[in-house]
């Protein structure tokens, strides 16, 4: 089972694995960190990358996949360090601009696809979520 980390600004991953958990109960193997006003960003990419660390050895090599809101954020920024630092010792993907339809995918897919394949239904699913209301359906 692939196993997740979102890593945001502020509230945002905890508020997405709640609604996540709203939608469709709780899911294994998930963990989430915020960046607050004040916080150090080193040492966001110490939690950051034992928490890869940890996962990956608790998904027994699945991998992880880290979510984050902004690319170019410091969050994704933490992830890209930890990442660069672990280099092959992790299986570990990020993927940047997670929303809720995206992480419903993921979550719901982790125990029976690979770690590429949600890479690529992310990389499908963030797009194909955003569309206008208006052009939809008929108001």
């Amino acid at each position: 089972m692939v196993a997740l980390l979102l890593v945001t600004h502020g509230d945002l991953a905890t508020s997405l694995l709640n609604s996540a958990a709203l939608i469709m109960g709780e899911a294994p193997l998930i963990e989430s960190y915020g960046l607050y006003h004040g916080d150090d960003v080193d040492d966001l990419k110490e939690k950051v990358k034992s928490a890869i660390t940890r996962l990956n050895e608790q998904s027994e090599g699945s991998g992880v996949l880290v979510l984050t809101d902004l690319f170019g954020g410091s969050p994704s920024n933490a992830t890209a360090r930890s990442l660069h630092e672990l280099k092959d010792t992790v299986k570990a993907e990020c993927i940047t601009g997670v929303n809720l339809p995206m992480l419903l995918e993921v979550a719901t897919s982790a125990s029976f696809m690979s770690l590429d394949d949600i890479k690529k239904i992310c990389l499908e699913r963030g797009p194909e979520s955003i569309m206008s209301l208006r052009d939809q359906i008929q108001l």
